[in-house]
């Protein structure tokens, strides 16, 4: 059997990954040991639609659509390392032309891996492995006492290496093992070099004779473009010391990680000699509570995700404690088979949120804190500007002021409520976006100023106001010429999530206790313990998201990534679509306020 790194990565997360790709693949074809066609027609179901075939688990549409954006990051990689180790390094577009190193081991299995980087001196070998990250996690990775940072990674020259002392203090050594943890942010990173260490030092054409050095190359979060252009393509200097890409040193690090592999690769001949569905357990690998759960976890897992899902549970990293006070993860209570928030002890949930949820849950009910909901009502001035934003976070900054994935502004809607109630969807509305890939944002400045007209008071009513805030925020540092404009918008943003949900801050300043404050204002079932604008707006309306085009923030960003390519006919397609969508979350705002209104009177 042929297995490429990638491949390697997947079927090492647990026992289940490899029969179950298998059973993806070959369908009613496959021989699993002790599954028989029915069983198999099971486990489909939950792969593939019965009535048309189409694919159930979810297939990452934005990395695909935004392939030729990371391309991107490579070339620059490249070119940035030819300066940084003075040897010639050759991008190359297609894969499987790239180098390539591979070993066969003794079951007759062939292990490959291609290299997007890689050069030789006469005496050593260079290896770079090009990640569309940042090296924020890198930098941020360390402790904090006494109000003093102290960062893991230090920076020589563009390379960040790991501290040489770092071995003399007991939490640095700590944050030291979080790179052997290959479900970290940045283990994550660690254990892909490691395999592909592994693989090349395990083939053939690897030369002992020379010493090998293992980088990856990262986008350095400090470096901020200038928007200088040469030729109609951005020129990424060197500006102020920094580089755009950095690379981490990791040839200490795999080598001291090669033994778990050696490990993991028996473990997956193993898996393959077997060719069994094992007994469901939970492992480190099905990432359960976080956003990119493991593909094969709609087909494991079902029973999670059903309404009334313990996966629902409200402040999710909080311990469960039973009546001897122990406590459990969430993941802890899964393996003990609480599937459903039913399932857990009424008196295991020590959080006055939890015990709102369970009661709504369990009699089948709505909880409304009426005072707390009008008071913060109260707190909204009119006229309302409802505003919403769409950016898009390229890897390799475009315009000057950007720094790598910073949000470039695109597009907003705006719908105006200048009275209680009083707003019209289309006549009431206004928006802006872009006409093409160009920078379009001191327009998008102009525009926004032009609108939101506060002269006489009001206020800027944004949902999860962070995103809104921090951009805004952003253009008055590149703008400065708007500064008072924009900070003046700033200074009037009031969030909509905290009448929905609730804000401590906000309420302890009404008066409430800190108790109170804490509680949320409002939950219902229908919520599945998530405050998305998306899941609350069923709760107040027959709205829905589904008769568009664009029915997210991902399908958002693809759409406007495609300026780049389309002509004036087609992007005005997309832009009748982006609008549509934009529209659409600002009125959503309107709809939702006017909602909770009618729930205060």
């Amino acid at each position: 059997m042929r297995i490429s790194k990638t491949q390697f990565k997947k079927y090492t997360k647990c026992h289940r990954y490899y029969p179950l790709d298998q059973i993806n693949l070959k369908k009613l074809e496959s021989n699993i040991e002790g599954y028989d066609e029915e069983d198999i027609i099971d486990i489909l179901s939950s792969m593939f639609d019965v009535e048309t075939g189409e694919e159930l688990l979810e297939i990452d549409e934005k990395t695909e659509a935004l392939l030729d954006f990371y391309k991107d990051v490579e070339k620059e990689a490249l070119k940035q390392a030819t300066k940084t180790f003075g040897v010639p390094f050759t991008y190359v577009e297609s894969t499987k032309q790239q180098k390539q190193f591979s070993f066969t081991d003794e079951k007759g299995h062939e292990y490959y891996s291609y290299l997007d980087g890689y050069a030789e001196t006469e005496e050593e070998a260079i290896v770079i492995e090009v990640k569309a990250t940042t090296t924020a996690k890198f930098r941020e990775l360390g402790y904090t006492e006494k109000k003093v940072f102290t960062s893991l990674f230090i920076d020589q020259e563009g390379i960040l290496k790991t501290r040489s002392d770092f071995s003399k203090s007991e939490k640095l050594q700590t944050a030291y093992q979080k790179l052997f943890n290959r479900y970290h942010d940045i283990g994550k990173y660690v254990f892909d070099l490691a395999v592909e260490r592994y693989i090349i030092e395990h083939s053939a054409n690897y030369n002992k004779s020379k010493k090998h050095k293992y980088y990856l190359a990262i986008l350095n979060n400090q470096y901020i473009f200038d928007g200088e252009y040469i030729n109609n393509e951005p020129n990424y200097r060197q500006i102020n010391g920094q580089n755009l890409i950095c690379f981490v040193d990791l040839t200490e690090i795999t080598e001291q990680y090669l033994p778990k592999i050696e490990k993991n690769k028996e473990e997956l001949v193993d898996y393959i000699e077997k060719n069994q569905l094992e007994p469901l357990e939970i492992y480190p690998g099905c990432e359960m509570t976080k956003p990119n759960k493991c593909y094969y976890f709609p087909v494991c897992w079902k029973k999670l995700k059903e309404k009334g899902s313990i996966l629902e549970i409200l402040e999710k990293s909080k311990k469960f404690v039973d009546d001897d006070e122990n406590k459990y993860s969430l993941e802890k209570m899964i393996e003990k088979g609480y599937y459903s928030l039913g399932d857990v002890p009424y008196e295991w949930l020590r959080d006055d949120n939890r015990r709102i949820q369970r009661d709504c849950f369990d009699h089948q009910k709505e909880y409304f804190d009426k005072q707390k909901t009008c008071l913060g009502i109260d707190e909204i001035k009119y006229p309302i500007y409802h505003l919403d934003f769409e950016g898009f976070p390229a890897p390799l900054p475009r315009f000057r002021g950007e720094k790598p994935y910073m949000q470039s502004l695109f597009q907003f809607s705006l719908h105006i409520e200048r009275k209680p109630g009083v707003c019209d969807f289309s006549k009431d509305c206004y928006s802006f976006l872009a006409k093409d890939f160009s920078d379009c944002r001191e327009k998008l400045i102009k525009e926004m100023i032009r609108l939101i007209d506060l002269r006489n008071g009001g206020c800027v009513l944004v949902y999860n106001k962070t995103y809104e805030y921090t951009r805004i925020k952003e253009l008055s540092e590149i703008f400065p010429k708007y500064n008072k404009e924009l900070k003046k918008i700033n200074n009037h943003v009031f969030d909509l999530l905290d009448i929905v949900k609730g804000n401590k801050k906000l309420y302890q300043s009404l008066g409430f206790t800190e108790a109170e404050s804490k509680k949320v204002n409002y939950y219902d079932n229908g919520l599945q313990g998530s405050y998305s604008i998306k899941k609350v707006l069923p709760l107040f309306s027959d709205l829905s998201y589904k008769d568009l085009t664009i029915t997210n923030g991902n399908q958002a960003i693809i759409a406007y990534s495609q300026f780049k390519y389309l002509d004036e006919e087609k992007i005005e397609e997309k832009r009748k679509e982006l609008i549509a969508y934009c529209t659409q979350d600002t009125w959503s705002m309107v709809v939702v306020l006017q909602g909770i209104r009618e729930k205060c009177n």
